[in-house]
């Protein structure tokens, strides 16, 4: 294997010529979808009045059927088609399965080989990845390519970022636990927010917390992180470790029962004062949006999407302890609302 540069990511892939402008046509096709096609769909449901039987009605549009092939086939074509990024990434898998085996700092990385993931997460594959995060030694990059390309519909890439300082203001926290950390974006957000931070990631992939190390520690800004493959629902770490427990679209992928584990767990992890902060996707009260939202969850294989909107997450965080739960809508950039879809983002916020 070659030697890395200094400019080349961890775990860098290279698309080819023909699979790159396939990715282009893709994601140009994704702003056709999300912008003119979905102002075209809010206009004629305007038209179609208010009451019992809206989605039904909705449904019945030639543009509904047309938005929801789009939807479902574009993200498809994405990630499994022969051009698509799980089948990219597959040709660089010995060089990528070395890059993350390589040797780490002491304590940056805690890997649990007799984790036994839950069967919510093993059964289904969020978000139309091929095969999920759990199985696949190079399974996170295949997801990080795939968060690359779906910035500006799912979210921009300083997302993150805004989160973190949206989320605590003028908080100064000394700990910080993000749970589904993914490939540690999320992570190294909270851990930005200054020197003395720092930011422990945990997820169930074995993958995603291999690329997340191996990311932080590339970056000298990312000495502050440490990475665990555990479950959200039962952490290996003390009571009260925490001065802030924090998820990134995360609790959309869980069944109820999960999301009540997690936020007891969070309760737990907390110290006194600490803040329990969630990013994630809850319908807002408009018919035409929420009609969107749960066609989301049906065609991006966003199944629990459907169950987080009827949780009473307000009384759930009580229930486990928590007080001031705050609710509140997100903006992930200063871009005008209503001219393209946007998933509905919304911050859940608990004081312990």
């Amino acid at each position: 294997m070659n030697a890395r540069t200094g400019n080349e990511p961890v775990a860098a892939v290279t698309l080819d010529g023909d699979t790159a402008a396939y990715q282009r046509f893709i994601g140009q096709m994704r702003k056709l979808w999300a912008g003119p096609l979905y102002r075209r769909l809010r206009d004629e449901a305007k038209e179609l009045g208010d009451g019992a039987g809206f989605e039904t009605r909705l449904q019945a549009l030639p543009t509904h059927q047309f938005f929801g092939w789009f939807e479902y086939n574009l993200q498809n074509m994405k990630y499994s088609s022969r051009r698509g990024i799980a089948a990219a990434v597959e040709t660089h898998r010995e060089k990528l399965e070395q890059e993350l085996a390589r040797p780490l700092s002491q304590g940056r990385l805690t890997e649990n080989p007799d984790l036994a993931a839950p069967d919510y997460y093993q059964e289904n594959d969020f978000h139309q990845h091929p095969g999920g995060l759990g199985g696949d030694a190079i399974a996170a990059v295949v997801y990080r390519e795939g968060a690359g390309a779906a910035a500006g519909v799912v979210g921009k890439a300083g997302l993150h970022n805004r989160f973190a300082k949206a989320a605590l203001g003028d908080r100064k926290p000394k700990r910080v636990l993000d749970i589904g950390c993914g490939f540690g974006r999320s992570t190294q957000a909270f851990a930005d927010l200054g020197p003395d931070v720092e930011a422990v990631g945990i997820d169930l992939s074995a993958s995603c917390v291999r690329l997340s190390a191996q990311i932080a520690e590339e970056r000298p800004e990312g000495s502050n992180t440490r990475y665990i493959q555990a479950d959200g629902a039962e952490v290996p770490l003390p009571d009260g470790s925490f001065d802030v427990v924090t998820s990134t679209m995360l609790l959309h992928e869980m069944p109820p029962e999960a999301i009540r584990q997690l936020i007891s767990e969070s309760y737990r992890l907390l110290a006194p004062g600490g803040v329990a902060v969630h990013l994630d996707f809850l319908p807002p009260d408009d018919a035409f949006l929420t009609a969107l939202y749960h066609g989301h969850s049906d065609r991006n294989a966003e199944p629990f999407m459907h169950t987080l909107a009827g949780m009473d997450l307000d009384g759930d965080h009580r229930a486990a302890g928590f007080s001031a739960v705050e609710i509140s809508s997100f903006a992930e950039d200063d871009a005008p609302r209503g001219e393209t879809w946007r998933l509905p983002w919304t911050i859940i916020k608990a004081i312990k």
